[in-house]
């Protein structure tokens, strides 16, 4: 049986398809950031800022996409970790970062499913000392993103502090899934940029 996140648990993400339901996902998965989640709305492509646009509006992994951008590698602090009750998925709030004082360049939140990888990579990803594109890369994952939606939030507490922009701050972002070429569905995840 292929894994995926069609089960009720994931609350049926495998088929979102209206921007209700793609809210309502992006804001179950961002729920640990707080009183931020309740504020996420969609928003079409052209109203997102071309900056933006550019890193988010595509369908490879973030990992990559913002090592490109700055130049190096981004590095990840894992700031909340959890298993689902039953163990085929794991839950995670991250913030990737570059430089020499950690600069944060994304705010996330991603629901990994365990089962279709083998025991020591699910280990590795508990670890949480890779980002996940990378490791996903580093043990030959080829996987596209299918972006489900754009989302923009008003930096709320924990997002600013994180984020290290201002209370109140717009921030951008996408929902989306990861996806193998054989179909099975990795990871969903959240994304924001704090800056671009």
């Amino acid at each position: 049986m292929k894994p995926s996140f069609s089960s009720a648990s994931a609350a049926g993400c495998s088929s979102v398809d209206e921007s209700g339901s793609v809210l309502a996902r992006a804001r179950a998965l961002t729920v640990e950031w707080e009183a931020g989640a309740r504020a996420l709305s969609t928003l079409p492509a052209a109203a997102v800022p071309a900056p933006y646009r550019a890193l988010l509006d595509h369908d490879r992994g973030m990992t990559a996409v913002l090592s490109e951008r700055w130049g190096e590698p981004v590095g990840v602090r894992v700031l909340r970790q959890r298993t689902e009750p039953d163990g085929t998925a794991l839950l995670r709030d991250i913030v990737l970062t570059v430089g020499p004082d950690a600069l944060p360049v994304e705010l996330a939140s991603i629901r990994i499913a365990l089962d279709g990888f083998p025991a020591a990579f699910a280990e590795q990803l508990r670890e949480g000392t890779e980002p996940f594109g990378r490791l996903l890369t580093r043990n030959g994952v080829a996987f596209s993103v299918e972006v489900l939606g754009l989302l923009t939030v008003p930096a709320a507490d924990v997002w600013a502090a994180e984020g290290r922009v201002s209370h109140g701050a717009t921030l951008y972002g996408r929902i989306g899934r990861l996806v193998r070429a054989d179909g099975w569905t990795i990871a969903e995840t959240v994304e924001f940029l704090p800056r671009a």
